[in-house]
């Protein structure tokens, strides 16, 4: 159960980087595969994303 929120989480945020289409869910399905298999995989996945929004935030301000 966990499993599957935690795949719609990350491959809707993906999707949503993306623009909703069958990457976004691909990347998103691999992206979970590996963050429920391992506590280093959910820090990698989890890192990738935070500093993605962080990043894209940042980038928002400056071209602003």
């Amino acid at each position: 159960m966990l499993k599957s929120i935690a795949g719609a989480v990350i491959g809707e945020v993906i999707g949503r980087k993306k623009g909703h289409g069958l990457l976004g869910a691909g990347i998103g399905l691999v992206a979970t595969r590996i963050a429920t298999r391992s506590i280093p995989g959910l820090l990698l996945v989890g890192g990738a994303i935070a500093a993605k929004t962080i990043y894209d935030k940042s980038k928002e301000r400056k071209d602003a």
